[in-house]
């Protein structure tokens, strides 16, 4: 078993990542966090020497830093940052995530793609596509994607507003591309979700075809409401105090179906590190509430449309026309 394991994390500064982060670093691996600008550096940074000393962090702790995911020339800087330092990474996590649901109008990327498919999917594709020969292929090596149960339209928080798909791609280069037709934030939200576990099959896919060893994990963190203005609901806020706080409330205190950050970054952590996931192929991860308050993580199905084979390689190929109509060219799986 590797020890020190390199691990390359997205989204590491904040909300779930943040806590997977402490938890990793108490365990001396050394860790790559991919930060979007300086001023969220200082940030984290000022947070974590709460935690840490000083020494301690300067031992295991890299920051790639001025690293906006939505644009794809940053991923480029990711890879160059690799090479430079001559790394291989053991578990790279792709834990970065946005929605702005309640926005009635498309956020859009550099590139002018629709942000939450730009940063939830396309930078993690696009990613996993120039580090893939930075990744160790032993049975310890995984990569680790966090995605929602709400990609499944029959799942509770799925069911709920609009609903998941893709509509075997029929126009969904224009809903993400410029046209952005019948634009939804929260259908846009669910569909980067769904995106995630189709990329995911077909990564496993492709892998298998050389006999890699590499595992990929796809889990769902369930509802987790962060006690900030920082993190995954920042944008909703802006959009919705007061639904916001109703919403929160009854889900944190009165219908006890909210799991903490801490815990979930905790559960991240322990994916990252379990060898029970070493060499497994593919699994699909749920952190299903049991009770008032009370979660497991259990083995789970993906919705119907995840499951398409199909789907996922004509996923795939559009992704890779996406990144290449922007001149990024580079694939190697």
């Amino acid at each position: 078993m590797i020890k020190n394991k390199n691990i390359l994390i997205t989204g590491g500064n904040s909300g779930i990542g943040f806590f997977a982060t402490i938890n990793l670093l108490k365990k001396k691996n050394n860790l790559y966090v991919v930060i979007k600008s300086e001023l969220r550096k200082n940030e984290f940074l000022k947070i974590l020497e709460k935690y840490f000393e000083k020494n301690y962090l300067s031992k295991y702790l890299n920051i790639i830093d001025n690293c906006d995911l939505s644009d794809l020339e940053n991923i480029k800087k990711i890879k160059d940052y690799f090479i430079c330092k001559k790394i291989f990474l053991d578990v790279v996590v792709l834990n970065a995530g946005l929605q702005y649901t309640g926005s009635f109008y498309p956020k859009v990327s550099k590139q002018g793609l629709e942000l939450t498919f730009a940063v939830n999917h396309l930078a993690h594709f696009y990613l996993v596509n120039l580090l893939k020969v930075f990744v160790r292929d032993k049975e310890e090596s995984r990569i680790i994607i966090t995605s929602s149960d709400v990609h499944d339209p029959k799942s509770s928080g799925g069911s709920i507003g609009k609903k998941a798909g893709l509509n075997n791609l029929v126009d969904f280069r224009k809903k993400v591309t410029g046209q952005f037709l019948n634009f939804n934030a929260d259908e846009s939200y669910k569909n980067s979700k769904l995106c995630n576990i189709l990329f995911a099959k077909e990564l496993i896919r492709k892998l298998k075809m050389t006999s890699s060893k590499i595992s990929v994990v796809t889990w769902a963190p369930g509802l987790v409401i962060p006690n900030d203005d920082s993190g995954f609901f920042r944008y909703s806020k802006r959009f919705n105090l007061f639904g916001y706080l109703i919403f929160s409330t009854v889900a944190r205190n009165i219908l006890g179906i909210s799991e903490s950050i801490e815990n979930a970054g905790k559960i991240l952590s322990e994916i990252v590190l379990d060898s029970d996931f070493n060499n497994i192929g593919y699994i699909h991860l749920s952190n299903k509430l049991i009770s008032f308050k009370k979660h497991k993580l259990v083995e789970s199905n993906v919705s119907d449309e995840a499951n398409s084979s199909e789907l996922a390689s004509k996923l795939w190929i559009l992704s890779e026309e996406i990144c290449r109509s922007f001149g990024f060219v580079t694939f190697n799986i």
